[in-house]
């Protein structure tokens, strides 16, 4: 299991590139933030934008005009009208305003650097070594306009910038001599300085081969460094680049920095960032502006500065609601989970981002550098669930509905030699170990299509009879039915050791039905089933009845055109997706991919448990997944079927299609059941097939049977399914509370008010009796997690009554 420490978080952190630079910053050899001083530009904050480039270059008025702009090169406009004329820009800014601001005097330190040669590399060192204090002093042979006119013949006033710029070094503490630069001057300058620097761009003589000077720190030897040295031309002619030579300056002053102080050279040296990735799909072409008069007018800057596409990535954000809605990007939100387990150990901020993930995976799949918010989630909740550090409130519903849908009242084991009850087809004969089917629906197909489900398993039953194989590698046989979840919750609440243990009791039915080859009709149960029992070898139930004989109907086919939704847990399973398709095309139906689908499909707001923890959450990206289909739906998961339709996207499951399942029209627009109905529609197939199926479990026993008559209307049950309050929760509530005589009466309404805590939960009920006689009417329920003086519960002074009917239970259904 991966362990949240500094580690994990440095490896994350290093692969979202949000915060890595844009390509013309990073093809910038003085680092200036090309994208900030265009933004600028473009809203014509030109005083802003000055003091941009005076922070971050050295000697702007003489080297933005000097820059050969490597950073043009990189701009992600150049293939879409063109790359930002940068230059051209950073000009009129200079000459449009006067500088903006002054060097601020710094502490003087004791060491001193010599700069031996007045090129622009040297020049561009001792900006930067006298900005930081140290004495600095350059030595040339000539007058340095000469030598700066003669490497960069493109400025005829070279003279006056210099001017310009030379009393700015001088400000800062810069002296100049005029001498002879040859070896003793080299001797010389060694003895008397902490650091020297050889520019080689105006002092050649004095510099090595570009051999001997190491290319990471520009170090020669001894305290001395050498930069500048002219590039040469494909044809082996010599050439001054200004961004090279100044990059250089920059790059040797770090380093004579160092060996003044005595610091390792090589010691921290950042590493170079990724990448920052921009997706350029769908960005029309917008012209370089060019210049009327030769020169930009405010306005023409403002324009071509407009043209900047700001790159940033945030491709992942820009498709996830839950990286929008706590406006960030992975990097922050990794800091944020790993302050909140190190450091806050549980801020409520950051658990509300921790399980607010879909664990679905379509992040790491848009990323270039494929970052996981999924991974990072998961193992944050694994982290605070092992530290005690999770609300046991985020995802009790969830986990209290996997242990109802493993529990006695919903989860059977008919195994594939099962003899049904008599009048039923028999078995066709008996398995042996090894030999058959066990179909797995998954609890929530039996919660929302149960009848389906039955129908299908009896088909199966029929469809493969026999012996032989009825498509490559996949044989005819008994079949069996295992009615229960796969654990998935657990995993998605970070709960491996709940998750281990409902993989070891799967292993358990595995084995007692004589391990036959499993068959999951959920892609989520299908992925923990692979994990858990893979020599169990299981199929999607699609591929087999692909691969069975087409059944063939009367019906007219279903001649309509449908936006397939790949449910997220089958994202990279390609077999599942082309049976889909297929078994649609076969019924009739015309299908069209959505923008994103197969390995980039979004989820519908099901996976992680989010419908639990943060319900909101989940049906906004059930609204957004459903405006990203353009026509009805089709679905292979039962979870993207009802949450779409909930999200008022007319949806088909793909049952709905199968001319096996024929029996009942199909209705997109129909809702699936709420969370009360799920419950009772997988007790009630459960019942079904136990007493279709003799030895293969008992009848439970009806808990109702003792309940006080309890009317709900629609918008009361609506509520209560907001706030995760099951029926039966209520009823028995209203029960207990009335043979009790443990309610208070609201004067002004005369409603009754009652309580009961059953577990960790506390259901209060609003009720009066029915205008009929008959029973009771619920006119409000609300939970909460506080215990109460006085009221009914399961563990107190009122606790461990008898149950108000059936079989004893005390009150074992779902919470809030």
């Amino acid at each position: 299991m991966t362990v949240f420490d500094q580690d994990y978080l440095r490896r994350a952190e290093a692969r979202c590139t949000q915060e890595s630079p844009p390509r013309c910053r990073r093809d910038c050899p003085l680092d200036l933030d090309v994208r900030a001083f265009l933004e600028q530009a473009a809203q014509g904050k030109w005083a802003a934008a000055r003091k941009l480039l005076e922070r971050h270059l050295p000697l702007p008025e003489l080297f933005c005009r000097l820059c050969d702009h490597p950073c043009e090169e990189g701009c992600a406009r150049r293939d879409l009208g063109g790359s930002l004329d940068v230059r051209g820009l950073e000009v009129f800014c200079l000459e449009a305003l006067g500088p903006q601001s002054r060097p601020l005097p710094m502490p003087r330190k004791s060491r001193s650097i010599a700069v031996l040669g007045a090129g622009l590399a040297g020049l561009v060192a001792a900006w930067d070594l006298a900005g930081k204090g140290y004495a600095v002093t350059i030595v040339h042979d000539r007058p340095v306009e000469e030598g700066l006119a003669e490497a960069f013949p493109q400025l005829p006033d070279m003279a006056a910038l210099w001017d310009a710029q030379r009393s700015v070094l001088e400000r800062k503490g810069v002296r100049f001599e005029a001498a002879t630069l040859d070896a003793a001057r080299l001797t010389r300058a060694c003895a008397e300085a902490d650091a020297v620097l050889v520019d080689a761009g105006a002092a050649a003589e004095l510099a090595p081969e570009a051999a001997a000077v190491d290319a990471a720190t520009l170090h020669w030897r001894d305290a001395v460094c050498v930069a500048g040295r002219p590039s040469r031309t494909p044809a082996g002619m010599n050439y001054a680049s200004a961004s090279r030579q100044a990059g250089e300056g920059r790059q040797a002053a770090r380093s004579l920095e160092r060996l003044a102080g005595g610091v390792s050279l090589t010691a921290a040296r950042e590493d170079s960032p990724r990448e920052l990735h921009t997706r350029l799909e769908g960005i029309s072409p917008v012209p370089r502006v060019e210049p009327a008069a030769g020169t930009y007018s405010e306005a023409e800057a403002r324009q071509e500065a407009a043209r900047c596409l700001q790159c940033q990535c945030l491709i992942c954000v820009k498709q996830c609601l839950l990286l929008q809605k706590y406006k960030g990007y992975p990097r922050v939100y990794a800091r944020q989970m790993f302050n909140n387990a190190a450091i806050v150990m549980g801020l409520h901020l950051a658990n509300e981002l921790i399980n607010g993930c879909t664990l679905c995976g379509q992040c790491e799949e848009l990323c270039p550098e494929n970052f996981s918010m999924a991974e990072l989630c998961l193992t944050s909740r694994r982290d605070m669930v092992e530290r005690g550090y999770m609300p046991a409130s985020a995802h009790e519903f969830a986990l209290e509905d996997m242990e109802s849908a493993c529990g006695e009242a919903c989860a059977v084991r008919i195994p594939p030699d099962a003899q049904p009850a008599e009048g039923e087809t028999p078995a066709p004969h008996d398995a042996t170990p090894g030999e058959g089917w066990l179909f797995f629906p998954g609890c929530q197909l039996a919660a929302s299509r149960g009848d389906q489900v039955e129908a299908l398993f009896d088909w199966l039953r029929a469809a493969l009879a026999g012996s032989g194989e009825f498509a490559p590698g996949l044989a005819r046989g008994p079949v069996g039915l295992l009615l229960r979840c796969c654990g998935i919750p657990a995993r998605w609440a970070g709960r491996e050791a709940d998750f281990a243990a409902q993989t070891a009791a799967l292993r358990e039915h595995w084995e007692a039905c004589g391990r036959p080859r499993l068959l999951a009709a959920c892609s989520s149960c299908l992925s923990v089933l692979r994990e858990a029992l893979p020599e169990a070898r299981p199929l999607s139930l699609w591929e087999v009845l692909d691969a069975l004989p087409w059944p063939g109907t009367d019906a007219e086919p279903a001649h309509m055109t449908l936006s397939v939704q790949d449910p997220c847990t089958a994202r990279h399973d390609a077999a599942w997706q082309a049976a889909v398709r297929s078994l649609a095309r076969k019924a009739g139906a015309t299908l069209e991919e959505p923008v994103l689908s197969g390995g980039e499909t979004a989820c519908c707001g099901y996976g992680g448990l989010v419908w639990c923890a943060q319900p909101d959450l989940a049906a906004s990206m059930s609204v957004r997944r459903g405006e990203e289909l353009a026509h009805t739906a089709l679905t292979s998961c039962i979870m993207c079927r009802d949450r779409l339709v909930a999200g008022g996207k007319a949806s088909l499951h793909l049952f709905d299609l199968l001319p096996q399942l024929a029996g009942q029209p199909a209705e997109p627009a129909r809702p699936g059941p709420g969370l009360s109905a799920r419950r009772a529609a997988r007790a009630a197939l459960r019942e079904r097939l136990v007493r279709r199926y003799p030895g293969c479990g008992e009848p439970s026993c009806d808990r109702t049977t003792g309940w006080l008559p309890l009317h709900i209307p629609a918008e009361v049950l609506t509520e209560m399914e907001a706030r995760h309050i099951l029926r039966e929760d209520v009823c028995e509530t209203v029960t207990r509370v009335e043979r009790e005589g443990a309610y208070f009466v609201n004067e002004s309404n005369g409603h009754r008010l009652g309580a009961w805590r059953p577990r960790q939960v506390t259901f209060w009920a609003e009720y009066g009796p029915a205008t009929d006689g008959a029973g009771f009417v619920l006119h409000a329920a609300w939970c909460h997690r506080m215990r109460v003086p006085g009221i009914l519960a399961a563990d107190g002074p009122s606790g461990g009554q008898a149950c108000c009917g059936g079989c004893g239970d005390e009150g074992q259904g779902g919470q809030a």
